[in-house]
């Protein structure tokens, strides 16, 4: 049930956003179809959706962090879970300022620069 929730939220502010995009002066980047090749974009995704489903299915969680050797949960704290999809989150917001090259030369030649 929860799960169901994060993703109609999810897919909600996506619809209310394209929604914008249409019928208001808001506009997306030139660039913004590169945006899914960023590894900002792919951490911050991953890490919202991990801490989601660790939220919304603990006892997913809970067997997962069962089914641990004892060795690594010994090092491993209980809700590793949790604090993983923070990480991937805060990963992707400092992954933006890391320069793909690849994908600032098609960024450019969408916005149109020459170099």
């Amino acid at each position: 049930m929860k799960w169901m929730l994060f993703l109609t939220a999810v897919l909600l502010a996506i619809i209310i956003l394209l929604l914008l995009q249409r019928f208001t002066t808001l506009q997306f980047v030139a660039h913004a179809k590169l945006l899914f090749k960023t590894w900002s974009v792919w951490l911050a995704s991953l890490g919202s959706a991990l801490s989601a489903w660790a939220q919304s299915f603990p006892q997913s969680a809970l067997d997962a962090w069962n089914g641990m050797p004892e060795d690594v949960k010994g090092f491993l704290p209980h809700n590793f879970l949790g604090m993983l999809g923070a990480f991937m989150v805060a990963m992707g917001v400092m992954a933006q300022f890391v320069r793909q090259k690849s994908l600032a030369q098609q960024k450019d030649a969408l916005e149109g620069k020459t170099k």
